[in-house]
């Protein structure tokens, strides 16, 4: 009896142990596991510190580069698409050979040099330079001189309808929250102004600004710009730190010199005539007696009263 109690006991112990063995395996594991994960995610969060640190780099680069180009510009009073700030961040064209040609001087003939460039070492960066001043400025609507912001609500209301955004209500009510985000009252303008009231009772609620806008994105807060309209809006606005900015004729594009109208316009047709002049190879920038002429085109596409260009 006492050798098969203690055979028992023996077994019993042997048991336990191989528990405790598996049980220990499982949780060295485990730990590894555990401790491998953790490497993982560091490694990770090592290689993302360090890619948006030399994204940093790169923008603090490209960015004291760009200021380099600006301040080497020869005429800082005239701004167009054929000065060498423009080309910032564009491959040179290709000089196309005339393959007909044919020349006996021998010494033209000589392999071009290849233009300098800078090798990051990765593809896809891409930056250039904007004059924003041919863009409408959304926070000329904020001015103190309300026949100024009469002026200037009928110019986004006519960006709007040549960007085909709504009817003519929308674009009504989108001009009249906009002014209200931006002003420092709390009265709603007429047809669609929305104070801070009005954000108040949302499930996520807030005020309006009641100062200038300082990104387009911001507009995604005021009521009816939703992410399609301020996508299309985009290529057209900004938010310059001014309320009084005018348009650059040597930058802009034809929807919004178009808009710079007292009435809507119909046909686009003469203001593209017009800055089709940007093209040539000789232009240099419109000189102030072309004003007129810019005016003249913005007539053609409707009857105007005043162009504050």
């Amino acid at each position: 009896m006492k050798a098969g109690k203690s055979l028992s006991a023996s077994r019993h112990q042997s048991g336990l142990a191989l528990v405790t063995v598996l049980l220990i395996v499982a949780l060295v594991g485990t730990l590894q596991v555990f401790l491998a994960e953790q490497q993982h995610l560091l490694i990770r969060r090592i290689a993302n510190q360090n890619a948006a640190e030399a994204g940093f780099q790169y923008a603090q680069g490209v960015t004291a580069w760009g200021a380099r180009v600006l301040q080497d510009d020869p005429d800082r009073g005239v701004d167009h698409w054929d000065e060498d700030w423009a080309r910032f961040g564009k491959p040179p064209e290709p000089v196309l050979e005339n393959e007909d040609s044919f020349s006996l001087d021998t010494s033209s003939q000589q392999e071009d040099e290849e233009p300098a460039v800078i090798d990051f070492g990765f593809d896809g960066l891409e930056f250039e330079i904007i004059d924003l001043q041919g863009r409408y400025n959304l926070n000329n609507l904020a001015d103190k001189n309300q026949n100024y912001v009469r002026d200037q609500k009928t110019i986004f209301i006519n960006l709007l309808e040549i960007l085909e955004v709504g009817e003519f209500e929308d674009r009504e009510a989108l001009v009249g929250a906009l002014v209200d985000w931006l002003d420092e009252n709390d009265m709603r303008s007429p047809n669609g102004g929305v104070e801070s009231g009005d954000y108040q009772i949302k499930d996520t609620p807030y005020y309006a600004a009641d100062q200038n806008l300082t990104t387009v994105g911001e507009l995604r807060f005021v009521k009816g710009f939703n992410d399609e309209i301020i996508t299309r809006l985009r290529p057209y606005v900004t938010v310059l730190p001014v309320t009084n900015a005018r348009i650059n004729i040597n930058t802009t594009s034809t929807e919004v010199l178009a808009a710079l109208s007292s009435v809507p316009v119909t046909d686009l047709g003469s203001v593209e005539s017009f800055l089709a002049e940007r093209e040539n190879e000789a232009f240099l920038g419109f000189q102030a007696g072309d004003i007129q002429r810019a005016r003249d085109a913005i007539i053609g596409a409707s009857a105007v009263r005043k162009v504050p260009i």
